[in-house]
This record gives structure tokens, sequence and C-alpha cells, in this order.
């Protein structure tokens, strides 16, 4: 894992002077793609992650006690006996989704309101990539062609002026390896007052969702980091007391 990381520092300095470049992560949750960009880049990129815009925006919700929203707070739908109209004190009243959430026939309206706002500033964060002049790095799972499509927006409009790098983390064969490092992480979360709980079920939608970089999509290079043995290190590290 050091060799792959200093290679990649030479990779970027090497190029100092040439294109800008968009990275592409590729991967489901809790594979190590935070912790690439932490460990790759000495000049913090531009990163557009999703899901810390969805923290920050969780952070201007609160229960009726007062206590700050978590990230699950922002996904939580009516129990199945709900009807339109009910409400609750916590995520408003209940109300149709929209089309596209085809999976739950109804929500909550503050919680669709987080959502909309999460939506409104990714696009202006994605908006604001190019105009930064830095390298960009789009932190999101990015498992099919259309996802990743939908990443390479970031710098529509200027692409010839970017080398476009698709970073692939491999995860076959470690599916469950990443599920159990993920509850790992939930459960110190928890500890620490947060929550982001991903269900095996949403795990394995990811899996099946995923599909291989083609050529087709544009990317001028698809590298591969795999980090399933630090992964399978990490879920079998025994907990200690106190953590």
């Amino acid at each position: 894992m050091k060799l792959l990381m200093e290679n990649w520092r030479r990779y970027l300095k090497e190029e100092v002077g040439t294109k800008n470049k968009i990275f592409v992560l590729v991967g489901p949750p809790s594979v190590g793609k935070s912790h690439w960009i932490g460990e790759t880049f000495e000049e913090e990129p531009y990163v557009i992650s999703r899901d810390d815009i969805a923290k920050g925006v969780a952070k201007t919700y609160s229960t009726p006690d007062g206590t700050p929203w978590t990230y699950d707070d922002l996904f939580v739908p009516p129990p199945k006996e709900a009807a339109e109209g009910d409400v609750d004190e916590n995520y408003g009243t209940v109300v149709p989704s929209p089309p596209w959430m085809k999976w739950q026939p109804l929500s909550y309206d503050k919680v669709m309101e987080a959502n909309n706002k999460i939506q409104e500033l990714f696009l202006q964060r994605t908006s604001e990539a190019v105009p930064s002049g830095k390298d960009i790095v789009v932190d999101m799972t990015n498992m099919s062609a259309g996802a990743r499509q939908g990443a390479l927006k970031a710098i529509e409009g200027a692409e010839e002026n970017y080398e476009k790098v698709a970073v692939v983390f491999n995860f076959e064969g470690a599916e469950e390896i990443i599920k159990k490092v993920a509850a790992k992480r939930a459960a110190k979360a928890k500890e620490e007052g947060e929550s982001k709980t991903i269900p095996p079920e949403a795990f394995d939608r990811m899996f099946k969702a995923f599909q291989q970089v083609d050529p087709s999509e544009g990317f001028d290079e698809v590298v591969s980091v795999d980090s399933r043995e630090e992964l399978e290190r990490i879920a079998n590290e025994p907990e200690t007391e106190g953590a």
C-alpha cells in the first residue's frame, strides 16, 4: 500500500505544469476511498463528496430536544402503516415521495426538504470545481457507467483542460469484509454521537450494480487500488476495551 501511494505522489509531481486532472473514484463505501485521498495528495485537491455535504446539512436540523440530526436521520422513512398527512414531531408530515423514489411511496416532508438542500449544495459544489483551478476528486461510489458520466459533468465545457482518471477500488471477494468494516465504523461513529448506517442489503445492491470501466466512457487512464488485505486486517482487528 505504501509503495502504491509513493508511486501516485511521483506520478502527480511528474505531471506538474500539464493538464489538471479529475479523479473519479469507483468503489463501495468503506473500501478506502477517503483514506486514499488523504495519503495521495500533497496539495489538497477539490473534493466533491455528497456524503460530506449531507453531514453538514444534517447538523442544521435537530430533534425537539435540540439534538442535531445525524446522517441516518436524512434517510428515515415513515413506518409501513403510516398514511399521508400523519405527523412525526421530529421528521414532519408524511407526504407522497417524488417519482424517483420508487422504493418508498411516502416520505417525511422535513427529510425531503433536507435532501433538496443537499442536492442544491451538491450542484453548487460541482459548479465551483473548474474555477477552483485544482485537481478534482469525485469521492462517491460511482459504481455504474451512468454514475461516472454524471461525475464527469464537473468538468463539462472544460474537458480539454483535464486528464480524466478513473480510480477503481477492487472489492470482489471482499464483500463481507467490507460490510464488517462498515459496521465497525458505524459503531465507532455512534460512540462519538454520530450515526451512519448502511444496511447489508444496500451494500448488496451496490455490489450488484457495479460495472467495469469501459473505454467508451472516455477516461484517459484507469488505475486500480487494492486495499483488500488492509480491509481484512481492520475487519478482524479485535476491539479495544472502551473503544
